[in-house]
């Protein structure tokens, strides 16, 4: 028993390749100190107080030793993760800036710190030269760097004391797997010897498994140094979650009230409990789409333009689009801004009157050749190839995806806008949504949104600034902006600057340390927008909207 007490530190030190489970918990490291001390204190009370100066109790040392070092290991590890890299100061542009590792340099971002001067306007230089494909190559690379530093043990394995400490750990525990196979398999009984196997093996297989990860990086490491493809595990997801907010809402309530035999106070507490746990679900099991190379050109064409010293980060001021009585316009948030704007898009999606555009794969049926006088009925049906539609029709597509990632982001990762109480106004927009859709007997898209196109008249008595906050009024603000784009040619280029836009404000206005907080769930596309935007310098024109007051649009 006093040598399985040995292995309780051993197991304290956790994996090696999850040293922790959120960032914050690498804040947490001197309560891990604390604890390393006190367990250590009691392994050893133990180990004094059993001693019998035989082979077994020898062999607690080095398993004491092993376990000690895996655990202050992670202990160090988690201290590390807080605090910036130690480098040169001196930072001298070379031609080994593609094949080193450089999120040394970047890992203030992440601890919401700046970096060095020259490194970033090298930084600038090359990713200005780069191409669309490198460049969001390079920033997976940089986000597989940060998972690492922050969540595992790699960093320190590839430091000379990191390879050090591992190796006496490992011949720890070895050796004392080989003498207690010499010396003591013969003097226990057969259930302690299945236990003690047990417990050693399982540790060896650990050293081997970190053994194996130490060679691995090793050698990444040294191929990207010598300027060759180097060897990676993808952790990047390249999905991004989707959320519909009319979706979400629209959903149809049990009909348990309308069973005969319920008493009427049961059957509306079931239907709460039942509405309740819907909704949890809905809320933390979402779909996700795979980021598509369009979206990620359409990203870095439009950043590539915003370079331009005379192209502003906004086009326009979007508020101009948000009216009240007296051709007022509404001051609204950001996260208020995305929940008007996610609506508008499904509004102006699902009850577009553009006969122009049609879905790609979709047949119509057509009349031809032929007189009205002669007109027999005969129908022909032929695919639409029109190269324009198809563009235009997967360019509303991906508009789609942005809104409801957006939306996402805002519903499941509200910390991300750092700023204002997003959740609050996501759930009065979706209480007015519910109410707007209270009598709505279809639940196709289509007729969602012509039901809460028809509830404006309902919502106009309430529009009056005076009397209620922007959050009662988010639904009326979105049929007014839908309204207003409704007879606008180019509204689908509007979408698409206001969220492409959007994307890298909030992108910008997310803190670093929220950013390497969704890295374990396999990263947000939010977080690579922020990096190419500071890699690109353009985070002071998405830093925030215009504000440059112009005429309502009739």
């Amino acid at each position: 028993m006093t040598f399985w007490a040995v292995f309780m530190l051993l197991h304290l030190g956790g994996q090696d390749t999850i040293t922790a489970y959120t960032v914050q918990d690498n804040d947490l490291w001197l309560r891990h100190l604390f604890r390393l001390v006190a367990q250590s204190g009691v392994v050893i009370y133990v180990i004094r107080m059993s001693w019998n100066d035989n082979w077994l109790s020898f062999l607690t040392i080095p398993m004491l030793l092993a376990g000690v070092i895996r655990y202050a290991e992670r202990i160090w590890v988690m201290r590390s993760a807080n605090r910036p890299s130690k480098f040169d100061k001196d930072y001298k542009e070379d031609e080994w800036y593609d094949k080193l590792d450089t999120f040394r340099r970047l890992k203030p971002l992440f601890l919401n710190q700046k970096i060095q001067p020259k490194f970033l306007q090298h930084s600038i230089d090359k990713f200005r030269s780069y191409d669309r494909q490198t460049a969001f190559k390079r920033i997976e690379q940089e986000l597989r760097q940060a998972y690492d530093a922050f969540y595992t043990k790699i960093p320190l394995f590839l430091t000379g004391w990191g390879c050090f400490f591992r190796f006496i750990s490992f011949f720890s525990t070895f050796s004392t797997f080989v003498f207690f196979l010499i010396k003591e398999r013969h003097k226990h009984q057969q259930i302690d010897l299945i236990i003690t196997y047990t417990l050693l093996g399982g540790a060896i297989f650990s050293e081997i498994y970190v053994l194996n990860l130490l060679i691995f990086n090793v050698v990444r490491e040294f191929l990207a140094y010598k300027g060759e493809k180097p060897l990676s595990k993808r952790r990047w997801s390249k999905s991004m979650g989707q959320f519909s907010m009319l979706k979400f809402c629209k959903r149809k309530k049990p009909r348990i009230g309308q069973q005969k035999g319920i008493p009427k106070f049961f059957a509306n507490l079931i239907v709460c409990i039942f509405l309740k746990l819907r909704k949890e679900l809905m809320m933390n099991v979402y779909f996700t789409r795979k980021i598509s190379e369009e979206l990620e050109r359409l990203v870095w064409v439009t950043f590539k333009e915003k370079l331009n010293p005379d192209s502003p980060g906004f086009s326009e001021d979007y508020t101009r689009y948000i009216s009240l009585v007296d051709h007022e316009h509404a001051k609204v948030e950001i996260y208020q801004s995305i929940i008007i704007w996610h609506i508008v898009t499904d509004l102006c999606l699902h009850t577009d009157n553009d006969k122009n555009v049609i879905p790609p794969e979709m047949e119509v049926e057509i009349k031809v050749g032929i007189p009205r006088e002669m007109d027999d009925g005969i129908t022909v049906e032929i695919p639409i190839m029109d190269d324009e539609i198809n563009v235009d029709h997967e360019k509303k597509k991906m508009i789609k995806e942005v809104s409801d990632y957006m939306m996402y982001i805002l519903a499941v990762c509200p910390f991300m806008f750092s700023t204002g109480d997003a959740e609050i106004s996501f759930e009065k927009a979706c209480k007015q949504v519910e109410e707007a859709l209270e009598n709505c007997t279809k639940f196709s898209m289509s007729s969602v949104c012509e039901e809460i196109i028809s509830y404006e008249s309902t919502l106009g008595k309430k529009a009056t600034p005076q009397e209620h906050d922007a959050d009662s009024l988010l639904l009326y603000y979105a049929i007014q902006v839908a309204k207003n784009l409704r007879n606008i040619e180019g509204k689908w280029e509007i979408l698409t600057n206001f969220w492409i836009e959007n994307l890298a404000y909030v992108a910008v206005l997310c803190q670093g340390k929220n950013h390497a907080k969704q890295l374990p769930r396999g990263g947000e596309f939010l977080t690579h927008v922020w990096l190419l935007i500071k890699h690109l310098d353009l985070e002071e024109k998405f830093r925030m909207p215009l504000t440059v007051p112009q005429q309502m649009l009739v």
